[in-house]
């Protein structure tokens, strides 16, 4: 499916836009709050929390099947301790 020209135009003003907001944040701590802040306000609406909560779960389920996995490697460091 091929862009018009004023979805090329629209697409356009966003990443001027963006950049623009990225550039009038002075350091990289401002531009990371207000990303932050865009993503709790999205998450409040409730659009982002199942996909983080989706998220979570799958970082936690590779988190401890790794360990599990590795169970040789650190249990024996812990015995040793």
């Amino acid at each position: 499916m091929a862009l018009t020209s004023s979805d090329k135009k629209e697409i356009e003003v966003m990443i001027r836009k963006e950049i623009k907001d990225f550039f009038n944040s002075n350091t990289a701590k401002q531009f990371e709050d207000k990303l932050i802040d865009k993503i709790s306000k999205e998450m409040q609406k409730g659009g982002l929390k199942k996909d983080v909560k989706e998220i979570v779960i799958k970082s936690f389920q590779e988190y401890f099947q790794t360990m599990y996995q590795q169970r040789y490697y650190w249990e024996s460091k812990f015995r040793s301790i």
